[in-house]
């Protein structure tokens, strides 16, 4: 049951994070005119992605 619960966690995190990756970049950071201000947003919010995949994937099997 607790690895259920897991997946939904990590499921949801995944969600919350592509949906901030949207409204994060075009509402509070859309008055900084330097690249790096959605750019780290962004790439934080890919290694976030990254490793909910890697946990969610890793009991897998063939």
């Amino acid at each position: 049951m607790s690895g259920k619960l897991s997946k939904r966690l990590w499921g949801f995190v995944i969600i919350v994070t592509i949906l901030l990756a949207y409204i994060i970049p075009y509402t509070v950071l859309s008055d900084v005119h330097a690249w790096y201000g959605s750019f780290l947003f962004w790439g934080i919010a890919g290694l976030i992605i990254i490793l909910a995949n890697i946990v969610l994937t890793r009991d897998w099997r063939e």
